[in-house]
């Protein structure tokens, strides 16, 4: 996940990493379906891959073992995280470089990708910014690869404001390993910084930005994992 910097639950990453060993976002099932889809689309073939918002890697990395993974690119703003990443990858048969940048000045920057793969951060963004993400995306990605991408996504009969309060009063019922004040101070960063679209809007920009859908999309309430193609 790529830390805003108002996020300040995020700086220790302890109260995070409590979410995610938890499973409260359903990151394990996430990453199932990540590398069923890898495995589908590459099978023994090597690829690249650009990890957009990579955090401390922690859940991805066991979503990586055994794939035929030639180059990876981690880009985050957080020095902590990344530093957390090197350790979390270190073990793993591969290329492993860091960066730390923001999402779209490093889609602006770098080179074409079989894979492009962005965890919780998309929805941080603007609908404008996320877009033009959309279009950065879809020139760096290399013909027939995969932009896969798991975020929290409104329904469609929700608005922003709804979204927030369904949310925050699930996440109070739900993440029982954090304390009141955890749960609060989640709840502040979400009000405050997470603008998640539903995934009709992010169908949309893909698809005008020259993406196809790669695979059915897979859900865990607001939680999803959608894919696309650049044929």
């Amino acid at each position: 996940m790529s830390r805003s910097p108002s996020a300040s639950f995020f700086d220790s990453w302890d109260t995070y990493q409590k979410v995610v060993a938890g499973n409260y976002m359903f990151h394990r099932e996430l990453g199932t379906e990540l590398n069923r889809l890898l495995r589908k689309r590459f099978e023994d073939r090597p690829f690249s891959f650009l990890d957009l918002g990579c955090g401390d890697a922690a859940t991805l990395a066991p979503s990586l073992a055994g794939l035929a993974l030639k180059q990876y690119k981690g880009i985050d703003l957080s020095e902590a995280a990344l530093a957390l990443a090197a350790e979390n990858l270190s073990g793993l048969p591969f290329p492993a470089v860091l960066a730390r940048s923001d999402i779209l000045t490093a889609l602006a920057e770098e080179a074409a990708y079989d894979v492009i793969y962005s965890s919780f951060v998309l929805h941080h963004l603007t609908t404008a910014q996320k877009a033009e993400f959309f279009h950065l995306a879809a020139q760096r990605l290399k013909k027939g690869g995969l932009l896969l991408l798991a975020d929290v996504m409104r329904e469609e009969d929700e608005t922003l404001e709804i979204y927030h309060q369904r949310y925050c009063e699930w996440l109070r019922g739900s993440f029982i390993s954090l304390s009141g004040a955890e749960k609060d101070l989640i709840c502040d960063h979400i009000e405050k910084n997470d603008l998640p679209e539903p995934c009709s809007v992010l169908e949309a920009q893909a698809k005008a930005a020259g993406l196809t859908a790669a695979f059915p999309s897979i859900r865990f309430g607001w939680h999803g994992l959608l894919s696309f193609t650049r044929v």
